[in-house]
């Protein structure tokens, strides 16, 4: 959070130009960083050695800015799968192409178990179920979770909620438990399919987080982080009657913000709301933030770049040649990796990164392209595919970004005061700039 910045504070951001991928994502750990001094949380993997060669034009560069070091990172997702979410989400999310279906095996293992509903049926012959909002929030999940360690660094927790919240998986599950969750509730979704109670919800990413022994809920250990992401495409109907369901939210959220759990909400809603909504005010209550999405389906461009080690920029540039660093891509985890042109001769390689709370680092390489030199085809080839590979991946998000900013105004309310954009592949000419 900016300094000064206090709780429950909103006041409007202006996007900078310069960020084009999904940008202001959540910044989960903004809460200390690397001190200014200490370039130690900046890492380059690849190349290992500070000089080395080089066969092809082509060099990758490889490595991790985690400015929050070794800090354990404990977080819950919790997943909205209310009536409405089996309604389209605006996105293609599977890639089958705009008219595509729901996949066959999967509709046939539907429309075979008995308690499935008439209208749900048909409408899942006539749409693709992968493309429906809860289909866009597994797959958002699933890219966020593909680039973390779970189990050791990021222990993750997984929460269904419609009427009632259930446990799916419990925080620190490995990668085949969260697969098995995430697999049982794509085939049985529909027997949640129901209202929407955001309090419960918070309560059981809550006990999942701080399990209550003696009827005392555990602190977290030392040195640990943890937080919610709150996915939701509506507003709290339960408890029904009055203002009961938006009061037992906000409930929720406090408790949370007290035992130090910060609440990081994606606004999934398919319609703009007027007003900062209940979502906005449950982020503030626990000092996190709200992320406004225009489209349910962006969630898969937004939360697959959640920023967890606190990184605010990241560029590579061949000081040689003065070019940028091509399909520059940056990860959850702060792990990054990218494409540098190379000159005949030695090209001096350096990374710039900075934090979220200011902190900077260089690193530095060398590396030596002979005249004349070159790898065998298949080397070539391979490396060559990867690059488009990656190319067109970043240009993919780029241009998802490009149309959600034609469809909004250029000021979103925003719970921060800050803007962090970390975690956005850069376009595949240029370097990555994440405004503060």
């Amino acid at each position: 959070m900016a300094e000064g910045a206090g709780r429950g504070k909103t006041r409007p951001v202006r996007r900078d130009a310069l960020a084009v991928i999904a940008v202001s994502l959540v910044a989960l750990a903004t809460a200390s960083g690397a001190p200014a001094d200490d370039a130690s949380w900046l890492r380059v993997d690849a190349p290992a050695a500070l000089e080395s060669s080089a066969q092809l034009p082509l060099a990758e560069v490889r490595g991790r800015a985690a400015a929050r070091g070794a800090r354990v990172h404990e977080f819950v997702i919790v997943i909205d799968v209310s009536a409405s979410a089996a309604l389209p989400s605006g996105w293609d999310v599977d890639g089958d192409g705009a008219r595509g279906h729901t996949d066959p095996a999967l509709l046939a293992r539907l429309l075979a178990k008995p308690d499935l509903p008439a209208g749900l049926a048909a409408r899942l012959r006539d749409a693709d179920f992968d493309d429906s909002v809860l289909g866009a929030e597994l797959a958002a999940t699933r890219a966020l979770l593909a680039r973390l360690e779970t189990g050791t660094r990021y222990r993750v927790g997984l929460v269904a909620f419609s009427d009632r919240a259930r446990l799916l998986a419990p925080v620190g599950s490995g990668a085949q438990a969260l697969a098995d969750a995430f697999a049982a509730l794509r085939e049985n979704f529909h027997r949640d399919l129901g209202g929407t109670n955001f309090g419960d919800a918070i309560a059981a990413a809550q006990l999942a987080l701080q399990p209550e022994s003696d009827g005392a809920a555990a602190a977290p250990p030392a040195g640990t982080d943890q937080s919610i992401l709150f996915l939701s495409d509506g507003e709290p109907t339960l408890p029904p009657h009055g203002d009961r369901a938006r009061q037992h939210a906000l409930y929720a959220a406090s408790a949370a913000g007290a035992a130090g759990i910060r609440i990081f909400a994606f606004d999934l809603a398919r319609a703009q709301r007027t007003g900062a909504g209940v979502l906005a005010e449950m982020a503030a209550r626990s000092d996190g933030r709200l992320e406004v999405l225009d489209q349910p389906g962006d969630a898969i461009a937004r939360l697959r770049r959640t920023d967890l080690a606190g990184l605010a920029e990241l560029r590579i540039v061949n000081e040689t040649t003065g070019s940028a660093a091509r399909a520059l891509r940056t990860f959850p985890d702060g792990s990054f990796d990218a494409f540098v042109e190379l000159a005949p001769g030695r090209n001096h390689i350096v990374l710039h990164a900075a934090t979220t709370t200011g902190a900077r680092a260089v690193a530095e390489r060398w590396i030596v392209r002979a005249p004349g030199a070159a790898a065998s085809p298949a080397e070539a080839a391979a490396l060559v595919r990867e690059l488009r590979k990656r190319t067109r991946e970043t240009a993919l998000w780029a241009e998802m970004e490009r149309e959600r900013r034609t469809r909004q105004p250029d000021l979103d309310l925003r719970i921060e005061v800050e803007s962090t954009d970390a975690g956005d592949p850069a376009p595949a000419a240029g370097p990555q700039v994440l405004p503060k």
